[in-house]
């Protein structure tokens, strides 16, 4: 009876822990969503790699996309779930946002050989590297 009772116990509760996350009523199509996850890598990349460019702009990563799509956190954090809860699908978007900074860097990896090439060979100055993340920043904008 007791081998019952726990077999019983121990499907409920696997069933229980099997539960489907809510469609949010505000569903983002997939390609919106390898949008906004692709923009906030590219910004926490800024970030990570220079904290005081975005400081200095007072450019938050998440407050940026929630007005750049006019959508707030919840909705986000809904649609995020949501998507996350099929792992299969989840990973479909990050290969596409994998991709898409791969495409990204190897357009930004022609240009720096192209201005090599017609300048002679000196190290980047903080004004170039600046103006790299700006270029960067206004694609973003347009997107």
């Amino acid at each position: 009876m007791k081998k019952i009772v726990s077999i019983v116990a121990c499907v409920l509760f696997l069933w229980s822990c099997k539960s489907e996350v809510e469609k949010p009523e505000k569903l983002f199509s997939e390609e919106q969503m390898v949008d906004m996850i692709y923009d906030l890598t590219i910004l926490e990349a800024i970030k990570n790699n220079n904290p005081s460019f975005l400081e200095d702009k007072s450019i938050d990563p998440y407050t940026y996309i929630y007005k750049k799509y006019k959508i707030d956190s919840l909705q986000f954090v809904q649609n995020n779930k949501y998507y996350a809860s099929d792992v299969k699908e989840y990973a479909k978007i990050y290969e596409k946002v994998l991709s898409r900074i791969e495409q990204n860097k190897s357009e930004a990896d022609t240009l720096m050989k192209k201005e090599s090439k017609t300048t002679t060979l000196q190290p980047m100055s903080k004004d170039s590297i600046l103006n790299i993340k700006k270029k960067v920043l206004k694609k973003l904008d347009r997107k």
